[in-house]
């Protein structure tokens, strides 16, 4: 992969300016953008295109700096803190996680669940928000915990707005593992679901990841309409059927979502703007 150019930056300027040797740096940390397994030097090779000898001196730099992580025994590669430390930066330019953080917490008070938002990246989510009491979920998650998107409400979510055939790319590089009997692992059922979840507006799963746990999730989006984050709220199945969960939770929980993607400047198509 290469980095265009801004079209505002002359050709001139590009040769004067352009560090190739930091555009291969970033270039071998893209590398893993869409896989969540960790990667060897071959294939790191492979995806760059670029020598082993060269790829390894990038990886050992980004390593030695706490951009890469190895490990000791199969001396494969993964991203390393700074790297997710960096994606925060950006959500906090964004002001996605301080704008959301109000309506979370309403979100949270009208439910009595625990309620999350997470962003997509390669095939996982990666959570960036949450508002929750330990008593009331079975699964441990934390701001920065990275979870299967297949098999998630905010997960199914964020993959049913990828475009084109994106989301089918990024699963066909991962085993789509049975966590439980109602996890669904086939692509093809995958793609009917994410066509619904696009017409309905919200996404539901019923114990996929973890039985006993069941959730509903919306989209975020972003000034121009793109999908850019999902919110969702979990509850134990013993505690609250699906239809409690829909009737009860899912007007509360597209309103905060309407609200948060309000913050952030989407303007429903047809809405008028007031003057």
């Amino acid at each position: 992969m290469t980095f265009a150019m801004s079209n505002q930056v002359s050709q001139s300027e590009t040769r004067r300016y352009f560090i190739a040797s930091l555009a291969k740096g970033l270039e071998l940390l893209n590398a893993f953008s869409n896989d969540s397994q960790p990667l060897s030097l071959k294939d790191l090779s492979e995806r760059t295109g670029w020598s082993k000898g060269a790829t390894f001196r990038y990886a050992f730099t980004l390593q030695h700096l706490g951009y890469l992580q190895q490990d000791p025994v199969t001396k494969r590669y993964r991203p390393g803190v700074k790297v997710l430390s960096l994606g925060f930066s950006y959500l906090s330019g964004l002001g996605l996680t301080e704008r959301a953080q109000s309506y979370l917490e309403e979100l949270f008070q009208a439910t009595g669940q625990p309620c999350h938002m997470a962003i997509l990246d390669g095939p996982d989510i990666v959570y960036v928000l949450r508002r929750a009491d330990r008593s009331l979920t079975s699964i441990n998650v934390y701001v920065g915990a990275r979870l299967p998107g297949y098999c998630t409400s905010m997960g199914k979510v964020l993959l049913a707005h990828l475009p084109g055939a994106e989301a089918r790319r990024r699963l066909a590089s991962v085993p789509l593992r049975q966590h439980t009997p109602n996890t669904v692992t086939d692509l093809d059922r995958l793609a009917a679901e994410w066509a619904q979840i696009r017409e309905r507006g919200y996404s539901s799963t019923d114990e996929e990841l973890e039985l006993g746990v069941r959730s509903i999730a919306a989209p975020i989006r972003d000034i121009s309409g793109q999908v850019i984050a999902a919110v969702n709220v979990s509850t134990l199945a013993a505690r609250v059927s699906r239809e409690e969960m829909c009737a009860q939770f899912l007007p509360r929980l597209l309103s905060a979502a309407t609200r948060i993607s309000s913050v952030l400047g989407y303007l429903p198509a047809g809405q008028a703007v007031a003057v």
